[in-house]
């Protein structure tokens, strides 16, 4: 699965790597959980836009958002059959920036949280889909979810389900809804092992999403774990909320 984010490429960097003519300055943020405000990329025929969206996709039909289960990740297996995200597949496809991600393993009744990341330390560019919710008096969520496949090499060690990665060259082909199908689509993602990342584990402090801070993907042993303190919370939280 892919649980918790993080974003702090530079603004050139995002602007360059997904063609976008603009971008609305954003804090760097460390740990960012399901139900928060990320950048996600689409392209409705106007060229490629940054958009902050939901992390937690709400379909078009759903009566009461407040009610309805969190969809954070959509299964790459099950996303062409599945209601709550086959619509998305064909009509809104986008692409989530990350600087990296966690996971956690789980071993002797603990949890030990990684960071995974790309090697070179370039962004990464996870498949997503998206869908808009309107209201009855008018209100709309722009939401979104990650999709995921089987964990394989050394990510299988961690979790057995990893989020799935588009490559450079086929970002414009996945954007493309009106000219690229569902079936098209889904042959374009790749697993993320294959696109050059790392890990290592982190301190247990981002476990608390309201935990923000570079010290959170600083690389700690196992042998420090158990001797870390939690990172200070800061009196303003930096975390963004859509409600």
């Amino acid at each position: 699965m892919c649980g918790r984010l993080d974003l702090h490429h530079p603004q050139e960097e995002l602007l360059n790597l997904f063609k976008l003519n603009e971008l609305d300055k954003f804090p760097a943020r460390y740990n960012i959980p399901p139900t928060q405000p990320v950048l996600s990329i689409i392209n409705q025929g106007r060229g490629n836009e940054a958009h902050l969206m939901r992390w937690g996709l709400v379909p078009h039909w759903v009566k009461d958002p407040r009610e309805f289960t969190v969809l954070a990740n959509a299964r790459v297996e099950t996303v062409a059959e599945k209601p709550a995200f086959k619509s998305s597949l064909k009509n809104q496809r986008c692409l989530v920036p990350a600087s990296g991600y966690y996971e956690w393993l789980r071993k002797d009744g603990e949890k030990q949280p990684f960071h995974i990341h790309k090697e070179d330390g370039s962004l990464l560019a996870l498949a997503g889909l998206y869908a808009t919710w309107e209201g009855p008096n008018g209100e709309e969520i722009d939401s979104f979810a990650i999709l995921t496949q089987e964990a394989t090499g050394e990510l299988a060690d961690i979790h057995h389900r990893t989020p799935v990665h588009v490559p450079k060259e086929d970002m414009e082909d996945w954007l493309d809804t009106k000219n690229v199908n569902a079936q098209s689509a889904l042959k374009l993602v790749r697993p993320l092992i294959k696109q050059g990342v790392t890990s290592f584990p982190v301190s247990k402090a981002v476990n608390n999403a309201r935990n923000e801070g570079a010290e959170l993907i600083k690389e700690v042993s196992f042998e420090e774990k158990s001797k870390e303190k939690a990172v200070p919370k800061s009196k303003k939280s930096t975390q963004l909320d859509l409600f």
